[in-house]
């Protein structure tokens, strides 16, 4: 029977000692051994066949090497990009990534939580938890939440986007076009919701407008991104056959602003020279779509590789130090890529 190679037998082909060899194929300390010793011993592994004990490595470091992100819905497009980001700084760092969907569930993302404590994972990411989360039902563990609430900011490393910030700024795009009728769009977590709702009420008292409650709709959730796309289409279609119809909607995520596109499409309602439409998230659907959709650009790429980023770095701490590292509170701020889904308000308009 042919045998099995070993640590020894890859570092004496590559020329160089056991605990060199060691070094390349350790998670985190590889990057002490020079490039050219690393590619001699990579080609040696390769040659005899040789594959690493990960399991017997976490054992000796007590570290699993995994870390848990949990979601609430996967199938929503605007999730890609930032478990993308993640995953690509983890990847660097030597760390795996399992992602959990919590389906906008509370019940569900405890259950997600409980199984991250239970595999040992060393660090988790936590994307806009559930209202009633206790944070004591949170695993005792480097921990990173998605999230600009001010009360878990506290006591927790938390990331976000200057969502607020971004729907400011597309509000006054359309209000220097001439819109002053201008509907909203809200969907998502609470905390979403009350951040960009309580951005489009400021905006209006700060330009001395009166808000209309029906032109705002509040889209409820579904578990997957397409039963929520078929249950804002109706809704929108409501707000537009409206006698008294916005002249400009803000849709606070890109799936409510592209079916706003479809809706209008529909009801020969031309954009923009009927409707603009404004959509949050710069989808890559938004650019694609006909006409393209003009969007609040929330980086959700670089949220997740800062999410990842400041995770590590927790860990890193917590391995040489008995107590947590201060909160650090992280904001990105967001952009208004504009195209060709808004115009100034035409003449037969009622601003």
């Amino acid at each position: 029977m042919e045998k099995t190679p070993t640590l020894v037998d890859v570092a004496n082909l590559a020329g160089t000692s056991k605990s060199t060899a060691a070094r390349v194929f350790s998670r985190n300390k590889s990057t002490n051994v020079k490039e050219e010793t690393k590619i001699r011993v990579v080609e040696a592994a390769q040659r005899l066949g040789y594959e690493p004990n990960r399991q017997a490595a976490s054992l000796r470091s007590k570290k699993t090497y995994l870390i848990g992100l949990c979601v609430h819905d996967i199938t929503n497009p605007s999730s890609p990009s930032l478990i993308r980001g993640i995953q690509d700084e983890l990847e660097l760092r030597g760390y795996d990534l399992v992602v959990f969907n919590n389906d906008w569930d509370p019940i569900k993302e405890k259950k997600n939580l409980q199984a991250v404590t239970r595999n040992q994972f060393d660090g988790l990411i936590l994307s806009s938890p559930s209202q009633n989360l206790d944070i004591e039902e949170l695993p005792n563990i480097p921990t990173v939440l998605l999230t600009g609430d001010h009360k878990l900011a506290s006591v927790l490393n938390t990331i976000n986007t200057d969502t607020a910030g971004g729907v400011k700024e597309a509000l006054n795009y359309l209000y220097s076009l001439g819109h002053r009728r201008i509907g909203l769009l809200l969907g998502g977590s609470v905390s979403q919701i009350t951040n960009r709702s309580q951005a489009y009420y400021d905006f209006y008292q700060e330009a001395g407008l009166k808000v209309e409650e029906s032109l705002i709709a509040n889209v409820p959730f579904k578990v997957r991104a397409s039963e929520t796309f078929e249950l804002a289409k109706e809704l929108i279609r409501r707000i537009v056959r409206d006698t008294n119809k916005p002249t400009a909607i803000f849709a606070s995520n890109d799936i409510l602003g592209l079916a706003t596109l479809q809706i209008a499409q529909s009801e020969g309602i031309s954009i923009p020279e009927d409707l603009s439409v404004v959509g949050m998230d710069e989808l890559f659907s938004a650019e694609t779509a006909s006409p393209p959709l003009t969007s609040v650009f929330k980086r959700r790429f670089e949220v997740g590789m800062r999410a990842a980023s400041n995770l590590i770095e927790q860990i890193q701490f917590w391995s040489g130090s008995p107590s947590r590292p201060v909160p650090k509170h992280e904001v990105v701020k967001c952009s208004l890529i504009i195209r060709g889904s808004c115009a100034p308000i035409s003449k037969n308009m009622t601003a």
